[in-house]
């Protein structure tokens, strides 16, 4: 009984996440007429480790990870936070924030794909039928390029984006195995944080764009850096480690939905109908794929 309150609060913590997910997406694409992408993922990421750091010596002083969880610990700094967030910050400047979450909408079912193939996990009928639906749906926006402020450099920046959260996410796995998420989270990011820092330091001569300390672009930057991105990602940390990557990667079928439709309230993009039909093969390619319906009709195996 215990267990299922514990796990029955992480569902509602892991709900919350994505909801936060699938707005910041739309946050994001609002700071880039502020920012340059490769300014914003640091300034983002530094922020986010600003509040970590006292975190996690608050809570547990200075805790030096074990041998054996520091490449995991790199794992997760290199590709959910490092590449991630250079991928994400670019590919939504160049692309619109509804293909950018449709195209986020993919990572349950590569998540599904990568512990196949990475933990030996059984490759079943489900997940291949999966798969086609869901590439189906991110070519039909993609094929939609010439609407909007979309672009497919852009498209390809978000499938990369994705790639790259997921890999991050087994690490993740690994890595709390052995110590705290708050551990892995808050030194993950300082890693990334440094790593970020650097390469804008030397690939963006402009950080800001007129209007860029006024209060609500500032508002905006603070709430997608510190809660979106810094205690997003902490408990995202904890319910991948708490139910896995794969089951945790379910939740995200919501951030399509919440991202499509905040886009359209918050910032006026237009919907297509292709927009609504990639939404609905994406969730159900993923909810096949993941294992979410199929197994009373039996394709499962």
């Amino acid at each position: 009984m215990h267990t299922t309150k514990n796990n029955n609060f992480i569902f509602a913590l892991l709900i919350f996440v994505v909801l936060l997910w699938g707005i910041n997406v739309v946050m994001i694409k609002y700071l880039t007429n502020f920012y340059p992408p490769l300014a914003l993922a640091p300034i983002r990421l530094s922020l986010a480790t600003v509040l970590l750091l006292p975190v996690v010596l608050w809570k547990q002083g200075y805790a030096k990870p074990p041998r054996s969880a520091l490449f995991s610990i790199v794992g997760v700094a290199t590709f959910s936070i490092f590449l991630h967030q250079i991928s994400l910050s670019w590919g939504i400047a160049m692309t619109s924030s509804t293909h950018a979450s449709l195209i986020l909408g993919l990572n349950p079912l590569l998540t599904t794909v990568l512990a196949s193939f990475l933990m030996k996990e059984p490759f079943t009928r489900a997940k291949v039928l999966g798969i086609l639906l869901g590439f189906t749906g991110v070519a039909l926006v993609v094929s939609g390029v010439s609407k909007g402020s979309s672009s497919f450099i852009g498209d390809i920046m978000m499938f990369v984006a994705t790639i790259t959260f997921v890999v991050g996410s087994l690490f993740v796995k690994k890595s709390t195995t052995v110590v705290s998420p708050l551990i892995v989270t808050a030194y993950s990011h300082t890693l990334a944080s440094i790593g970020l820092l650097i390469t804008g330091w030397f690939a963006s001569p402009v950080w800001s764009y007129p209007g860029a300390f006024d209060p609500l672009p500032l508002t905006v930057l603070l709430f997608s850096s510190l809660v979106n991105t810094a205690l997003g990602a902490l408990w995202w940390n904890m319910g991948i480690q708490r139910i896995g990557a794969a089951t945790s990667s379910l939740f995200l079928n919501g951030t399509p939905v919440t991202g499509v439709f905040a886009a359209a309230l918050f910032l006026g993009e237009e919907l297509y109908w292709t927009h609504y039909a990639a939404l609905i093969l994406v969730i159900l390619g993923v909810s096949l794929g993941t294992g979410v319906i199929g197994r009373r009709e039996g394709i499962t195996r």
